[in-house]
């Protein structure tokens, strides 16, 4: 039986949030023997993508492993040397004693029913090893055969000889010490292996979260636009966060409460077989209902880890827009509306932990009805004289211990569900491929020298909603291109294909007759500078956003081209000047200031060609007259595709393009267009002369 095929990784017109609800559709189609295995195939799918990431450390976590069996090994080696010791030191007839009939003084029984197994020689071997070993040997004296039936009254307790007495307090002794060690050994392996688990499991997360995070950096903008910030970020942190507390805690207790499981069982099969298919009951009859928990705490813990990342989004939605908060005096309403996500996530974690905890008392109470089961079947066995007392009790202790690591392994397979949720959340990302690539033997761009040329481009950002149509337009190299139109006619979409934000759907972009598709990224976005009317400046000193197109920069380049940008004087007013650091997203600093800074940035890069999409929109007079003054020096020399939504910024341009409808319109130098009666350049340019009221047709956005 195999799993249905799951959804594909997410299209380019479905958000990651969109994809994961069909993946949960998805997932309710599961068939009803999964439940009793822990995960379905596309389950495992996930984990095995991320288990990658271990290879490097498989050394450290096999020996981990290793680790966790020591312990194991000496902590069932406890029971089975205090049943065994004490039996030796107090005459307790053992398993060995009742099969091979020896004589214990003063106690009467009757003869065993069933015959010596290979182990009751072993174990009195064992026995008698230890005793030569420590050299304690056991002193002579004459005992009287057992009687053949039980005596009516318990017989009295035998009287030891002082050399007796003391071979006993050697033993007692002895028995201490063994304890001690196979104790001390068992704690220190179950610590070895705790750390290079959690060291391992760390190394790991770091590892998946330096992947993640510089795939991120790959996908295109389109994915960038689908999926919120916040969303993106809850991935990296809170979703890997929860994928390693379930390596650093949840597997390596997992691991410890299996092996002392196991070695419960061992024991017990060794001591008592038939015992053994009482835990299996046990066993079969926990299985079905915690693993129908766990598929009920997958879904569970899928919603509660999306309901933090709507309150990430909430959040930082709240802070980046503090102003417009403030302004609208809206920070009621921002906390009545953090307030209610909150509430709803608070819902979904409660509906979680309320299942977390059905599961331990489910597996305490089929394990209770397994140790009474053992009880009732060993008291028979006791009454029949085919078991002593004192193993029944090691055996129920045996098994009493064996439940508790059941119950704690039911506990981890809770978390390894919620592991599971956040590696396919983390592993749904990881999956997704950028729908701008680059071909594996791209050659890199030459030096731009001719044109760029727009080939019958069409473009869609949604399937329903064509953006470009057709657009045949060449720029030759030096010439200063202004794009027009009003808004949501395709201007900033024109300009992103140049760049390759986005591939285009039909026809090609050229540069100097190179497919734009056909060469690397990094030659193609080299030699293209773009300032926009929202500057991105990043957390960091005013340098090193001057220098962040090129890392190597000397100071006294960098400082002649704050020069070039007008912008030195006011850095150098600044308390630290161009170690001043800007704040996050430069709101330390005025609007002209940051635009300058940008200017400053694109003139250290020194790009053949440059963008500038509205620049200059939303700056003052004074500021954009320095702005102005600084884009003149930047565009000297290079190709310009400029757009601007104040009209008379475009009047020098060599060429002015109006778009309309994702169409070319009109083109031509501003007194050509101006020539039309009825030309959209020309109506655009009376709104805004004549003084009338903006519209969005005046708008120069799109």
């Amino acid at each position: 039986m195999s799993d249905p095929v799951p959804p594909n990784p997410p299209a380019r017109t479905e958000s990651l949030l969109e994809f994961e609800q069909k993946r949960e559709l998805f997932r309710k189609k599961l068939r009803w023997w999964h439940l009793f295995v822990p995960a379905s195939g596309d389950d495992v799918r996930a984990y095995r993508d991320l288990f990658a990431f271990v290879r490097p450390y498989r050394r450290k976590l096999l020996l981990s492993i290793a680790l966790a069996a020591v312990s194991a090994l000496f902590l069932g080696a406890e029971i089975a040397v205090l049943q065994e010791g004490l039996a030796t030191i107090f005459d307790t007839p053992t398993l060995t004693d009742a099969v091979t009939g020896a004589p214990v003084p003063g106690v009467a029984r009757p003869k065993p029913k069933r015959e010596p197994s290979w182990f009751d020689g072993v174990r009195a071997g064992a026995r008698e090893k230890v005793l030569g070993w420590t050299g304690i040997e056991r002193p002579r004296r004459e005992e009287s055969p057992a009687p053949e039936t039980v005596a009516p009254a318990p017989p009295p307790p035998p009287e030891w000889s002082p050399e007796e007495k003391a071979f006993r307090h050697r033993l007692l002794w002895l028995l201490a010490g063994l304890l001690v060690g196979a104790i001390a050994f068992a704690s220190l392996a179950k610590y070895g292996h705790a750390v290079l688990m959690t060291g391992v499991s760390r190394r790991i997360v770091r590892d998946v979260r330096a992947h993640l995070f510089r795939h991120l950096m790959s996908l295109s903008v389109r994915f960038h636009q689908r999926n919120h910030s916040a969303q993106l970020v809850s991935r990296i942190t809170n979703d890997l966060e929860i994928f390693g507390r379930f390596l650093t805690e949840a597997m390596v207790r997992f691991l410890q409460d299996l092996l002392e499981f196991l070695a419960m069982l061992a024991f017990i099969a060794v001591n008592q077989g038939s015992f053994i298919f009482v835990v299996a009951g046990v066993i079969a009859a926990a299985i079905a209902p915690v693993n129908a928990i766990g598929r009920r705490l997958r879904r569970g813990d899928t919603q509660s880890q999306a309901g933090m990342g709507e309150v990430a989004t909430v959040i930082s939605e709240a802070i980046v827009g503090q102003r417009v908060v403030k302004a609208f005096v809206g920070e009621e309403r921002e906390y009545g509306r953090f307030r209610q996500v909150a509430r709803k996530h608070m819902k979904k974690q409660m509906r979680v932990r309320r299942l977390r905890s059905m599961t331990e008392p489910i597996v305490m109470i089929i394990g209770g009805m397994g140790i009474a089961a053992i009880v009732v079947v060993g008291g028979y066995a006791v009454l029949d004289a085919r078991l002593d007392a004192p193993s029944l009790v090691v055996n129920i202790a045996a098994l009493a211990r064996a439940m508790g690591g059941l119950r704690g392994m039911s506990k981890q397979l809770n978390d390894f569900q919620m592991g599971l949720t956040a590696a396919d959340r983390v592993g749904v990302v990881l999956k997704v491929k950028s729908d701008v690539l680059e071909k594996p033997d791209a050659p890199p761009l030459p030096r731009f020298d001719r044109e760029i040329r727009f080939d019958g481009v069409h473009f869609r950002h949604e399937p329903e909603k064509p953006t470009l149509h057709g657009i045949d337009l060449a720029i030759r190299k030096g010439e200063r291109v202004a794009l027009v139109g009003p808004s949501g006619a395709g201007k900033t979409t024109f300009v992103d294909l140049v760049p390759r934000f986005f591939d285009v759907d039909a026809g090609r972009i050229t540069i100097d007759g190179h497919d734009v598709r056909d060469v690397t990224l990094r030659s193609l976005r080299e030699q293209i500078g773009i300032v926009s009317q929202e500057t991105v400046l990043f957390r960091d000193s005013i340098r090193d956003n001057i220098a962040y197109g090129r890392p190597g920069a000397t100071k006294e380049e960098i400082v002649a081209a704050a020069k070039a940008a007008n912008a030195h004087e006011f850095i150098r007013r600044k308390p630290k000047g161009y170690r001043t650091r800007v704040g996050e997203r430069g709101l330390q600093l005025s609007g002209g200031e940051r635009q300058r800074i940008a200017i400053a940035r694109a003139l250290l890069r020194d790009p053949p060609i440059l963008i500038l999409d509205e620049a200059t929109s939303a700056l003052d007079s004074h500021s954009e007259a320095l702005v102005q003054a600084a884009l003149k020096r930047l565009m000297v020399g290079r190709t310009v595709i400029l757009i601007a939504h104040r009209l008379s910024t475009v009047r020098g341009a060599d060429r002015i393009v109006a778009l309309d409808d994702g169409r070319i319109v009109e083109s031509g130098t501003h007194d050509e267009l101006m020539a039309l009666p009825r030309g959209l350049y020309r109506r655009l340019h009376d709104l805004q002369v004549g003084g009338a009221e903006p519209t969005a047709e005046a708008n120069g956005a799109g």
